[in-house]
């Protein structure tokens, strides 16, 4: 009896595990066939795309960016073919080995065109992207294309991209009014991309790149093409329509080329400041240069050469990225006279030929403050006239003592000082205008407070803040004395085929309506500084009446003054108005007054309008021979700058 039991439950026990095994064998089977399912059924869209992606790539076709041109038509900024070496890690088999593949290529020289550490850290990187080409070499040779292609076995995931790279035809001179281009950051790309950006793109990041990226960007187009096992290009598809892309608009600018080089040859290299000139009948302006400069060009270069310029360019203590003629802030010392001349006049309270109780010997005192001239003999007793011709500070004291803060900062702030012009690029300041109320609020943190003898620092323009495009606008209301208008460089917008799209109107900024009396008398004061005996005779122009005023600014952070010269002419009605500022240089009339001497030279004898100018004139052939004498230099500048035919 016992030994049948035995048996009977040694039966048991084996269909029981039988039953356990073919339960668990079910359940692996079930799992598979739920798995299957999920594959084939459930992800089937998203597997359908998978292996479709094996067999054709989305190529987003970059269209030609807009160019730039001079008002001439000259090109200031266009674009050049570029070809750049690119990973997609999806289609990556072997890291380590395609790394190791790309250390072995050289280039002529015998040197590894890659590093690996490298090619580690990018590869790390796109691995977060592993749809979108990320580039590993930009800008190469021919050659290296070459070898990539041949290599393209043992290069699994490792492309060729066509793009194209911007080019500066003016360099350094023209590299704060055209900007930059650079690859947008990463902790950006996530709300560009809601624009239409892609990994990689390049943006404008200053300039008229910037302010006009919207018109040169055009649109994308798309093509799909046929792909091999190793990501290598087979060709379009042709079954799947492409979308061609659509050219960015070209930008035409006011700026004339040839000015524009001229104001950077003529400027001391040496020195940093700015110089700009702008047209005061409708606000173009017509040259802007800032110094020290960079050759945006470097932007353009591959990522290493220009990771090194970079790097170089934002240790620089100069700060050759400020666009000083916007963004640079100076007193505008003796420059600011003409304003102290210009609220007597119209307040009523002087005329040309008024002289002050105290004549000009050298020094001048209120309360317990002595105040001096920067002609330490004195000048005697001068009338408006003169006091502005010779620069008088002690006449401007007493002026400014009679007339008072409110009065000066009036006529400042209508002439357009302490105040953003309204220029269409960004990155411009506005600067200060000083006075009892401004003063107070500036420095109550201080504990300082206005006193009357700060007027005296006012009326000789030591204590205000402007830009030199300030003291352009400035000059050129001076000579119209009828309208400011915000300057501007944007032009017209046109298609690729010349078709204008948009053309910019004359913005008039604020109205001027001076008594007829003052106005004879500011044109008289203006011409009498660049007379034989004024101080801006420098800036001269045979046959052409220029006005000027020269100026030299107390400067905190250096032993010698900035110097500054603004001019407009011809000076009753005037093509042109030039502000010229040179930091720590010394007088304006002996440094900053050639520099605009310089410019207005040429432009009377090269360029249309002010050759306009000189024939209305009625000068003589001997004045304009007179005059292309005084201009071969920057002419001969220019044609060194220009060599090739098609140079403006």
């Amino acid at each position: 009896m016992a030994f049948g039991t035995t048996i009977q439950d040694e039966q048991q026990s084996r269909r029981l595990k039988s039953v356990i095994l073919m339960s668990a064998v079910a359940f692996f089977i079930l799992i598979l066939l739920f798995r299957l399912m999920y594959i084939q059924v459930i992800l089937a869209d998203e597997n359908i795309r998978l292996s479709k992606e094996n067999a054709m790539r989305l190529r987003i076709i970059i269209p030609p960016r807009g160019r730039i041109f001079d008002c001439n038509g000259n090109v200031l900024a266009r674009n050049r073919p570029s070809y750049s070496i690119c990973v997609l890690p999806y289609k990556l088999r072997n890291r380590s080995s395609v790394i190791a593949s790309l250390c072995s290529i050289t280039d002529s020289s015998g040197s590894a065109v890659f590093d690996s550490t490298e090619l580690e850290l990018i590869f790390k990187k796109a691995s977060y992207r592993r749809f979108d080409a990320t580039r590993l070499r930009e800008d190469v040779s021919m050659e290296l294309v070459s070898i990539i292609e041949e290599h393209s076995m043992e290069l699994p995931g490792i492309i060729v991209e066509t793009e194209s790279r911007r080019e500066y035809t003016l360099g350094a001179s023209a590299f704060h009014v055209l900007g930059y281009m650079s690859e947008i950051p990463e902790s950006q790309f996530d709300s560009l991309r809601q624009r239409g950006y892609f990994y990689g793109d390049l943006i404008g990041k200053s300039g008229v790149e910037r302010r006009c990226e919207s018109m040169f960007r055009g649109v994308y187009g798309r093509e799909y093409i046929e792909v091999n096992a190793y990501g290598k290009s087979l060709g379009p598809i042709r079954t799947i329509p492409r979308i061609d892309p659509i050219p960015g608009n070209d930008v035409y600018l006011t700026i004339d080329a040839r000015l524009q080089a001229v104001a950077a040859e003529a400027f001391p290299d040496t020195l940093k400041g700015a110089v700009i000139a702008l047209d005061p009948r409708n606000g173009e302006v017509l040259a802007m240069y800032s110094s020290p400069s960079v050759d945006p060009n470097i932007f353009s270069m591959s990522s290493l050469l220009r990771s090194r310029n970079w790097s170089a360019i934002t240790a620089d203590p100069d700060l050759p990225l400020n666009n000083r003629a916007i963004a640079g802030t100076y007193s505008p010392g003796s420059t600011f006279k003409l304003i102290t001349a210009l609220s007597g006049l119209e307040a009523g309270d002087f005329t040309r030929d008024t002289r002050m109780p105290s004549p000009c010997t050298g020094a001048f005192r209120i309360g317990s403050r002595i105040a001096h001239c920067w002609k330490l003999t004195g000048h005697g007793r001068l009338n408006l006239i003169g006091a502005v011709q010779q620069s008088c500070n002690i006449y401007m004291y007493q002026a400014g003592l009679k007339l008072g803060d409110k009065t000066l900062n009036t006529y400042a702030h209508m002439l357009g000082l302490g105040e953003p012009t309204g220029i269409d690029i960004p990155g411009e300041r506005g600067g200060w205008l000083s006075g009892e109320e401004a003063y107070n609020k500036r420095f109550a943190k201080r504990g300082w407070k206005w006193t009357t003898g700060l007027v005296l620092d006012l009326a000789i323009g030591q204590a205000q803040v402007v830009t030199p495009i300030q003291l352009a606008l400035m000059a050129g209301g001076l000579g119209n004395c009828a309208m400011l208008y915000t300057p501007f460089l944007i032009k017209d917008q046109r298609s690729i085929d010349g078709v204008v799209i948009n053309r910019h109107q004359p913005k008039p900024k604020r109205r001027l309506s001076f008594h007829p009396s003052t106005v004879d008398a500011i044109h008289e004061a203006l011409a009498s500084v660049v007379l034989p005996g004024g101080t801006g005779g420098r800036s001269a122009v045979p046959g052409v009446p220029v006005g000027g005023k020269t100026g030299s600014a107390e400067n905190p952070q250096g032993d010698e003054t900035h110097a500054l010269f603004v001019a407009c002419a011809p000076v009753e009605n005037p093509v042109i108005a030039v502000a010229v500022v040179l930091e720590n240089a010394g007088h304006g009339g002996s440094v900053a007054a050639p520099v605009a001497g310089a410019l207005l030279r040429y432009f009377f004898a090269e360029c249309s309008d002010g050759k306009e100018v000189v024939k209305k004139l009625g000068a003589d052939s001997a004045t304009t021979a007179q005059l292309h004498v005084r201009a071969a230099p920057m002419v001969d500048a220019v044609k060194r700058l220009f060599p090739r035919s098609e140079a403006p």
